[in-house]
């Protein structure tokens, strides 16, 4: 098949929407799938042995519209769109391309287990975290990994780590580094591969204090992990967080205060923790990121396709 994939976020590699564009141009293109990706920004050429093109806020439709009648993709997969997923929406009607936008209801990212697992944990790190050894140690670990930009987030994140009992670990880049290591939190700048799992699976609890989160794979490799999930009743976490079984669900029509308020009750109550480790990782045991790209290949972009093209794709992969 060919599949045109378009993100507003390619780089930097840590962005939910990025993340999740890779993780699946990677798999469709060892799958045998001819893929072109279309991403805001700059870089190279090709991808894992997907094609890249390259936009700006000032590319017209037309440019976009002329770069996909070159690749001519048989679906269109608008991954968080936004300008550059509005652009090429419109190329892929005129053409008479088929779209697929997909809700967090609709479809969910993926997790490695081999990559994701609660063996990951530093106990030693932990304890440095945690402040063991300090007169007020012996606290929670809250970890946040993500983009330290948006200042709500960083609102709601400042106040977890005011917390008394609560230590906030925050695994990211950007301007309110300095507000949260003001707060009291823990910093980490550069995270990624196997550091970045570890120190997933070596925090108590995972926040993600986003309310409008389309694709979250974060949120699942907490789980993977053993590691309860504390976060807003939107996106991924709507779908794969169950409320007091496997994390903490927050109303998204609450508040920062309200958010730090789940944080605590988990920081005053080491069993509800148990309990929401232990079914953490069982919760996303059938859900490995091939199994995610073979239902959107399988289901979603098989049922936008026309019947025809949808069954001459069928037939060429019978043996």
């Amino acid at each position: 098949m060919r599949i045109a994939l378009v993100t507003e976020q390619f780089s930097p590699a840590d962005e939910p929407a990025a993340r999740v564009t890779r993780e699946v141009t990677t798999r469709l293109v060892a799958d045998g799938h001819d893929v072109v990706v279309f991403a805001c920004g700059r870089g190279q050429a090709t991808f894992h042995g997907a094609r890249m093109f390259w936009a700006s806020r000032m590319t017209p439709v037309s440019a976009v519209r002329e770069a996909m009648a070159l690749s001519r993709p048989d679906v269109c997969h608008l991954v968080d769109p936004h300008r550059l997923g509005m652009k090429a929406a419109e190329a892929a009607e005129r053409l008479g391309i088929p779209t697929v936008v997909l809700g967090p209801r609709g479809w969910a990212p993926g997790v490695d287990p081999a990559d994701h697992h609660p063996g990951l944990r530093d106990e030693a790190l932990h304890a440095r975290w945690a402040r063991a050894h300090a007169p007020d140690g012996g606290q929670l670990v809250a970890g946040y990994f993500g983009p330290l930009t948006k200042r709500n987030v960083l609102g709601r994140l400042a106040t977890v780590a005011r917390l008394p009992g609560v230590r906030l670990l925050a695994v990211g880049e950007g301007p309110g580094a300095e507000q949260l290591r003001s707060a009291g939190a823990k910093v980490v700048p550069h995270a990624s591969g196997v550091e970045r799992a570890r120190c997933l699976a070596t925090v108590d609890v995972l926040l993600q204090p986003r309310k409008r989160e389309t694709c979250s794979p974060v949120v699942l490799e907490a789980l993977a992990s053993g590691v309860p999930v504390v976060a807003y009743a939107a996106g991924t976490a709507a779908d794969v967080v169950r409320h007091e079984r496997t994390g903490l669900l927050v109303p998204t029509e609450r508040g920062g205060r309200a958010f730090a308020r789940h944080v605590a009750r988990l920081a005053a109550s080491p069993d509800l923790r148990h309990v929401l480790s232990t079914g953490a990782r069982e919760s996303v045991a059938d859900r490995t990121w091939d199994q995610a790209v073979r239902e959107l290949v399988d289901v979603h972009y098989a049922a936008a396709l026309p019947a025809t093209t949808s069954g001459q794709l069928a037939a060429q992969r019978l043996p």
